[in-house]
């Protein structure tokens, strides 16, 4: 049994549907516990309310206001850092120091300096670091990821992903991301954009306008962004990420569009052929019985990826190094921003 110590009981708390039996509803259940032997067994939290609540409903004895207690303890296996976006250099780097594997939510970090000590530390340590980018463990982005790698629609020569997220709600639960302040594009943009780097590769460079919506007048800096990408292999993309806005009814937070020489796969769901055809897609992974659904289903699956990457040895899909692939887009994008031109990004670390 690998035993995980959660930090960060906001986004987190997604973690802990480990320590829910009632989940695995039958025994031929792809999420069957079985397959992924892993549970919560420690909680940190800043608010000791949260902590309260959360230890007594998951039955978690072991429990800390403080960061540096947890990663102490000696029966935790992985740390997993769900923290505001700032203070997950430090984290990273004192779990690993630890002899901890870490999961952390986006983003891995917040400067190229830190990614360089991130990729630095997990080579010397050789321990698992896994961002949680999880928009690689939705089925509709896996069942895209497989046609497009077994050519269905040709070759991929264009794609484009949206983001769009009212955060108004998130700036009261989570009044960090206003105070410190988040990064949104280093912590929001990263899902379109790790998302293209995925079935395109990497960004040679970026042009991005960046505007400061006004919704949330306290948010001190742009929240909508438009960035035209060219990437390493000559292809294209485009990403679009509204974060200041009030969500526009029938709109998905995350949607995706690949253009191959034979057909193009579009919101997700639906394959385009050179005819105009359009046949739903099946999945080729599924939950049969499962009661889980959304971001709880694509956590659980990236939960399996990171019992992999540690016991079989599996490449984690998002490592240090494409963590930092990620973070360098993203801040040449702020570069781009302020010059009003493209910016070649960083791909060596």
């Amino acid at each position: 049994m690998i035993k995980i110590g959660l930090v960060g009981l906001g986004h987190g708390r997604t973690l802990l549907e480990l320590n829910t039996p009632d989940l695995y509803r039958s025994e031929n259940d792809y999420l069957n516990k079985e397959i992924i032997p892993m549970k919560v067994t420690a909680l940190c939290d800043t608010n000791e309310d949260v902590l309260s609540k959360f230890s007594k409903e998951y039955n978690i004895d072991s429990c800390t206001t403080d960061f540096y207690e947890l990663i102490k303890m000696d029966d935790i296996d992985v740390v997993g850092i769900y923290t505001p976006g700032p203070l997950h250099a430090q984290q990273i780097l004192a779990a690993l120091d630890a002899g901890k594997h870490v999961m952390v939510t986006k983003s891995m970090v917040y400067t190229e300096k830190e990614a360089e000590d991130v990729v630095k530390a997990v080579d010397k340590s050789g321990l698992v670091l896994l961002v949680s980018q999880t928009m690689r463990s939705r089925l509709d982005m896996m069942e895209a990821k497989r046609a497009c790698d077994a050519g269905e629609i040709g070759d991929l020569f264009m794609a484009e992903s949206h983001y769009v997220h009212d955060l108004r709600n998130a700036y009261i639960y989570s009044p960090w991301r206003l105070n410190m302040p988040q990064d949104l594009i280093l912590g929001g943009a990263c899902h379109p954009i790790d998302l293209l780097r995925w079935f395109m590769g990497d960004v040679e460079e970026i042009h991005c306008y960046g505007l400061k919506s006004g919704v949330v007048p306290e948010y001190p800096k742009e929240d909508n962004f438009v960035m035209n990408l060219k990437f390493v292999s000559g292809k294209i993309g485009r990403v679009a990420t509204y974060l200041g806005m009030i969500h526009p009814p029938n709109v998905p937070h995350n949607q995706i569009a690949l253009y191959g020489t034979k057909g193009s796969i579009i919101d997700n769901m639906k394959k385009i052929d050179s005819h105009g055809y359009m046949p739903q897609v099946e999945y080729s992974v599924g939950f049969p019985d499962s009661l889980l659904k959304g971001h709880s289903q694509e956590m659980i699956l990236m939960l399996r990826h990171m019992y992999n990457c540690i016991v079989n040895g599996e490449k984690p899909w998002v490592g240090a190094r494409e963590g930092a692939r990620v973070v360098s887009t993203g801040l040449a994008a702020w570069e781009s921003i302020k010059s009003g031109l493209p910016v070649k990004v960083r791909n060596e670390f």
